[in-house]
């Protein structure tokens, strides 16, 4: 049994991965427009893997033979969580609202809660279901703004599509996270998904150039893409992937639930958007549930 500071730690992790990612959308918000949806994605990662070369290729050279005995797990892995997830999610906000995107990707956590119960034996003990089902309420009432009647008025269509199956690659990829071999360092397993995960997503990117007459990456564009690239790529990954290490990916799957919540607040003290009682109440239910998921059983 995993004692109290490996379950705060982890469960820190997987909030700090959380807030980054939060921290991104409000960043990202609008700048879909200026660059294409792969070429976006492709600098992302391109700037997190040129900040992680250095510090990792020490580790690369001297896990050579670990990371060619294991390069099927880690193409597998770099295409789920690199390559596809984010790409799919910048496509989907070509064709959707915000409110669509938001609402399913609420989805995933749930996904990784059922599949880390069915593929890989995590407990789904009482106290974890409601906790996951409380959280999973706060986050509706948030971003409905209390009125379950904008969820009538929903209309789906493409982009909703790819979310969805972007929020399942998501799962996939965070169990896949937890089968990382033995002997196989997480720099090592960070960068060879990073540098894996770019090169498969580079003849998306050469295809779309060629339909683009976009500058190739203009100059107010490199500050926000360097963001995007080492705090909500590699540093939130980072994060997220010890979390899953230190508590499983079902307890980390339960903190995602607060990233509505951290954009919220990081929207009322960069972009002096108010907070009013939906978001208080809708925090309380969300709060309340990643604490109860957090418990162990008995």
């Amino acid at each position: 049994m995993e004692d109290r500071k490996t379950l705060w730690l982890g469960i820190m992790c997987a909030l700090g991965a959380t807030a980054l990612w939060a921290g991104n959308f409000i960043v990202a918000r609008g700048f879909h427009h200026s660059l294409p949806p792969v070429t976006l994605a492709f600098w992302r990662w391109f700037f997190a893997s040129a900040v992680l070369f250095p510090f990792a290729l020490p580790h690369l050279i001297r896990e050579r033979a670990r990371v060619k005995e294991h390069l099927g797990y880690l193409c597998l892995t770099a295409f789920s969580g690199v390559t596809l997830f984010n790409t799919l999610v910048y496509v989907a906000g070509l064709a959707t609202t915000a409110l669509n995107l938001s609402l399913i990707a609420m989805v995933s956590p749930l996904f990784i809660v059922i599949l880390a119960w069915l593929f890989q034996g995590e407990g789904m003990h009482g106290a974890k279901v409601v906790g996951t089902l409380m959280a999973f309420f706060g986050v509706l009432l948030l971003i409905t703004g209390g009125s379950p009647g904008v969820l009538l008025k929903m209309r789906f269509n493409s982009g909703d599509l790819l979310m969805m199956v972007a929020a399942l690659i998501f799962a996939f990829y965070s169990l896949l996270v937890r089968q990382k071999p033995q002997g196989l360092s997480m720099l090592t397993f960070l960068a060879s998904t990073f540098f894996m995960g770019l090169a498969m997503l580079a003849p998306a990117y050469f295809w779309e150039r060629g339909f683009s007459i976009a500058p190739l990456m203009p100059l107010a564009s490199m500050g926000v893409v360097a963001y995007l690239g080492i705090f909500a790529a590699l540093i939130a990954y980072a994060l997220w992937n010890r979390a899953i290490m230190l508590i499983g990916p079902g307890r980390t799957a339960v903190c995602y639930y607060l990233l509505p919540l951290f954009s919220g607040v990081e929207a009322m003290i960069f972009l002096g958007e108010p907070i009013g009682w939906v978001h208080l109440v809708s925090a309380g239910f969300i709060l309340s549930g990643v604490a109860l998921s957090s418990r162990q059983p008995g």
